[in-house]
């Protein structure tokens, strides 16, 4: 009997991908209560971690993971200046608009383009190809952190995401704050580039308090916001410096100002601004609003308060470093203990898709319109708060159809579909070697898409064998009429969409 990929879908049930196929969303307390009993990681603690830290976890991560431990392998994430990058620097090559200066960026026919286009495809092929994982993770971070989205900013975001998102990622956050509030892309985004004496312009002295540092309830005040606005006039551009960052002293206002109790003298010029720089970082809202910015991202939506208090604790006693309040996470009992309780974003769920199967798409058009597509296009969201970070907001069933539709394209269509092969390249029966049996291809399958093989195949090893069971043997039909179903199938599950 052959078995469509329509009759899995009613044979795999709720623990399939029929539900990535509704149109219906599932509620979410019944897709949690799937992934929480289905995933791999739930059993093993260096799965979760690779789940978490990485944008998927592939087998030879686990294995190399597993051989050094948890900790070591936790310490050399932590540090990704040590880590080899050979093979990444070698794709980046072919993308130089990165590594050029803004002066040059725009001296480029059609910089706007060249340099929205080298945006994406650096992203992408940082995430998917890097060794160090967590810094990219934390790369996306700050970026959705300290948002700019703004596609008239394109050749801005070059230096932006170099010279300060990407430089800092695990760094101090006090550089990464001041180097954000000279940055040209940033000046323009939030308008402090008009902020003079004579018309304070406050649009940025809000978002430094509300989105950049202390938080909404962080105890500022409207007073507060107006005197941070008046301490950072003069902050503006001029493209002959170096940077394009200049401050300007006949437009700043040099009076007295009073900034969440703490005063600033009058007479002062680019000092202002410095100051207020280092009352926010210092502050225990701050500590507290990023903390627990950082327990959501990597914990759950919902972090415990045990973990957001013992980080801020840690962010305090070291100034804001980075590393230090990353390695408390991942070594709490919290952490540990939440395995499947973080949805995939659209991006997180596209990203490991490329990394399990190696489906290389060679025209930006199409990686463009599949993002656009999931409705996460990196650098793509308009209001300064950056992408959402709960499930909540990604859980819809136009969501979930797209994740399937996309699944099955960079799959199933880039290994079956000569449409599809003109536009990207597939590497499946690489990534599968030569398994003999439909039990070994289907484990080896799954342990490629979650880092480790599901406990229940049964469903999919039907599919694969058309019910002639596990021990049927992989001939070149089976693979050429059901692998890159298998794969995407695997890739479109409702387990798959949970790390």
């Amino acid at each position: 009997m052959n078995v469509s990929r329509r009759q899995f879908l009613k044979m795999a049930g709720g623990t399939g991908a029929a539900a990535a196929a509704s149109l219906v969303p599932l509620p979410l307390t019944h897709w949690q209560r799937i992934q929480q009993t289905a995933l791999p990681s739930a059993n093993s603690p260096v799965l979760h971690l690779l789940n978490r830290l990485t944008w998927g976890a592939r087998p030879q991560d686990v294995e190399h993971a597993n051989a050094v431990g948890y900790e070591a392998y936790l310490e050399e994430q932590l540090n990704p200046e040590q880590i080899d990058d050979s093979a990444l620097d070698a794709i980046l090559e072919t993308m130089p608009v990165l590594q050029m200066d803004r002066r040059t960026v725009f001296s480029l026919i059609e910089p706007y383009y060249r340099s929205y286009q080298a945006l994406i495809k650096g992203m992408i092929a940082r995430a998917v190809h890097s060794e160090r994982q967590l810094l990219e993770r934390m790369v996306e971070f700050w970026s959705d952190h300290f948002n700019i989205g703004s596609s008239d900013l394109s050749p801005e975001m070059i230096t932006y995401q170099r010279d300060v998102i990407r430089r800092h990622a695990m760094g101090r956050f006090r550089d990464m704050l001041l180097s954000s509030a000279q940055s040209v892309a940033m000046l323009y985004y939030l308008d402090n580039y008009l902020n003079v004496a004579e018309h304070p312009n406050e649009n940025y002295a809000r978002e430094l308090l509300e989105l950049h540092t202390l938080g909404v309830d962080g105890g500022y005040t409207e007073t507060d916001v107006v005197e941070v606005a008046r301490a950072f006039t003069g902050w503006t551009i001029n493209d002959a410096s170096d940077t394009g960052f200049y401050f300007d002293p006949s437009v700043h206002d040099t009076d007295a100002k009073t900034v969440l109790g703490h005063e600033l003298p009058a007479g002062r010029g680019i000092e202002d601004g410095l100051h207020v720089i280092s009352i926010v970082n210092n502050h225990p809202s701050t500590a507290r609003f990023l903390c627990f910015k950082l327990c959501r991202r990597f914990v759950s939506d919902d972090p415990p308060e045990s973990l957001v208090e013992s980080a801020a604790q840690v962010w305090m006693e070291t100034g804001g470093e980075i590393r230090p309040v990353l390695r408390h996470i991942f070594l709490s009992a919290e952490f540990r203990g939440s395995a499947g309780q973080k949805l995939r974003r659209p991006l997180d769920f596209f990203i490991g898709t490329l990394r399990a199967t190696g489906t290389e798409i060679r025209e930006f058009w199409a990686l463009d319109e599949m993002l656009s597509d999931l409705a996460q296009v990196p650098y793509g969201w308009q209001p300064p708060d950056g992408y959402p970070d709960t499930a909540e907001a990604w859980m819809n069933s136009s969501g979930l159809l797209g994740r399937w539709n996309i699944a099955m394209t960079l799959t199933h269509g880039a290994f079956s579909d000569p449409d599809q092969q003109s536009i990207m390249t597939s590497h499946l029966i690489e990534r599968v070697g030569e398994p003999a049996t439909v039990g070994e291809l289907v484990t080896q399958v799954s342990a490629l898409v979650y880092g480790a093989p599901l406990e229940d195949l049964a469903p999919y090893i039907e599919f694969v064998s058309d019910g002639a069971g596990s021990n049927a043997p992989v001939t070149p039909h089976v693979i050429a009429r059901k692998l890159g179903s298998l794969f995407g199938l695997l890739l479109a599950a409702p387990t798959y969409q949970w790390r």
